[in-house]
């Protein structure tokens, strides 16, 4: 293991990220680690997370090492649940408390949910250099409370600045993304057993899969399928995977399904245009792919911020909204299949997408993160 250790014993080649449940909170932190990585290829990267988030499947395939601890979120209506929280919270404070006096990590990153708030307050708590990066332009509720502890916040959205009172911790970097490897569509489509030729459609609803989206297409497939040459690429989640299976299993080499993408670089590479929820990080991947968009917001989303993320998508000329309450199979089969047969309103949204990318902002908070060290 590399070390490079200070007088008071502190690894300055460690660092040590906060920030699961979801891709939108795991994979920016993932980003900033490479950027780090690339600086300083010398540097370890440690993950902090759950058992039961996205980071316990990912971060080992990835080779990085992973801390899992006890905290867990509450849950909407669920009473006898929500019981252990607290126990819980206080354990992982216990857990993460030796973990900073074990590793003694050069800084600690923090990039949303209630993983990040416990390890972010007892690193600052052990006078460790600490920083969260916001992904939507709502902040959480761990970001607003860490806000007043951590050395610095990184936002993704101007907008956010007004959610807090020290102004002067906030830096607006856009959200950082996974390396976004390009690959020819031809190529791309070819990796999920495509035509190469045929125009192509992404269909996700983040990590974890979205119900709503699923039903949507379902319905509309048929149409699809016989009205047009659309293939289909489809991250449709571990719950509703079996039943999509079997709707789509009379299509063969048109419609490939997975319930999770690994390789989304890939997946944004061979498609035309996308149907997605309103996440920060998709928007922000969706963006820099430069793809043509059909956003859903998540209806409960905290505050509403999946409507006020697609909305500035769509204002920008980057994206069709259309509500949860507004989705209507009819309205969303005609709105694909404009899309694909408007070839100057497709190029168009996707140079207004590329032109809303923050294509740097995973090397900015990477370098942000060195200078706290330094």
């Amino acid at each position: 293991m590399n070390s490079e250790r200070t007088q008071d014993g502190v690894n300055r080649l460690l660092f040590l990220f906060a920030g699961g449940k979801t891709g939108g909170h795991l994979y920016p932190a993932i980003a900033i680690g490479q950027k780090i990585l690339e600086i300083k290829p010398d540097a370890e990267l440690h993950f902090v997370g759950t058992p039961q988030g996205i980071e316990a499947r990912v971060i080992p395939e990835l080779g990085y090492p992973l801390h899992l601890i006890a905290v867990r979120g509450f849950a909407r209506g669920r009473i006898l649940a929500n019981l252990s929280v607290p126990f819980r919270l206080a354990w992982s404070l216990v857990q993460c408390a030796r973990l900073v006096r074990r590793l003694k990590p050069a800084a600690v990153i923090g990039t949303g949910g209630f993983v990040s708030g416990p390890m972010l307050f007892m690193a600052h708590l052990f006078g460790y250099p600490t920083l969260i990066q916001e992904q939507n332009s709502y902040p959480g509720v761990t970001t607003r409370l860490l806000a007043k502890v951590v050395d610095r916040v990184h936002l993704s959205f101007a907008e956010s600045k007004k959610y807090f009172r020290q102004q002067d911790k906030l830096v607006v970097t856009g959200n950082p993304v996974r390396k976004m490897h390009k690959t020819k569509k031809e190529v791309a489509r070819k990796q999920f057993s495509l035509a190469s030729d045929k125009p192509t459609l992404l269909v996700f609803g983040g990590s974890q899969g979205a119900l709503v989206i699923n039903r949507a297409i379902l319905s509309i497939l048929d149409r699809l399928m016989t009205k047009t040459e659309i293939q289909i690429i489809w991250s449709c989640g571990k719950w509703n995977f079996d039943e999509v299976t079997r709707a789509t299993a009379r299509y063969p080499g048109r419609v490939w399904v997975v319930d999770f993408i690994m390789d989304m670089p890939m997946a944004y590479s061979a498609a035309d245009v996308v149907v997605s929820r309103a996440g920060a990080l998709a928007l922000a991947e969706i963006s820099l792919s430069s793809l043509a968009a059909i956003l859903i917001p998540f209806a409960a989303a905290a505050a509403n911020h999946q409507q006020v993320n697609a909305m500035t998508m769509q204002n920008l000329g980057a994206a069709i909204v259309i509500l949860e309450q507004d989705l209507q199979p009819e309205r969303l089969a005609q709105e694909i299949i404009a899309l694909f047969e408007d070839d100057e309103r497709r190029e168009s949204m996707q140079k207004a997408a590329r032109q809303a990318a923050f294509a740097d902002a995973g090397d900015t908070l990477a370098r942000s993160v060195l200078s706290l060290v330094s």
